[in-house]
């Protein structure tokens, strides 16, 4: 490799070594936000109370599809560990999310992130013309920060 004295006295060798450096040290860099603002979307999908498929135009003429997380989120869920509680909540919680989006005129995602802009999954809050889905999924008791402890019931103790 030739080393080429640039006029502050570094070198390009040292400035590239120094660049592969701090790429190596696990440094990430922030979330892409390739469509910042508030987008309208039409929804597609419900995945799970927290997940959506929507799709939207991200140029006049050019539709795109993307499956839409909400941020710092936890819902209950139906799996073969969740006890009988959590199921039901899990299944109350989905009807939720698609009878609240289904009746909302507009629908909107606001500076969806992602890895790249090629990218399928993006997170996002989701907004509507009746409020977050994030915070009526909560208030509801539906959803809880994702920094709640993830072993605490989602069900009331008598």
């Amino acid at each position: 490799m030739s080393t080429k004295r640039h006029k502050t006295g570094t070198t390009i060798t040292t400035l590239f070594a120094g660049s592969l450096a701090l790429l190596a040290s696990g440094m990430t860099f922030a979330e892409y936000v390739p469509f910042p603002g508030k987008l309208e979307v039409r929804l597609l999908d419900v995945v799970a109370p927290n997940v959506v498929f929507v799709n939207f135009e991200a140029w006049p003429g050019f539709p795109r599809s993307v499956q839409i997380t909400l941020p710092g989120l936890a819902v209950p869920e139906d799996t073969p560990q969740s006890d009988d509680c959590e199921r039901e909540k899990a299944a109350r919680a989905a009807a939720f999310t698609r009878d609240f989006l289904a009746d909302a005129k507009k629908i909107y995602v606001q500076d969806m992130r992602m890895e790249t802009s090629a990218d399928k999954e993006a997170v996002s809050p989701i907004l509507t013309d009746k409020g977050s889905l994030a915070s009526v999924l909560e208030k509801e008791g539906l959803a809880r920060p994702d920094s709640v402890d993830p072993d605490t019931s989602w069900c009331n103790q008598e």
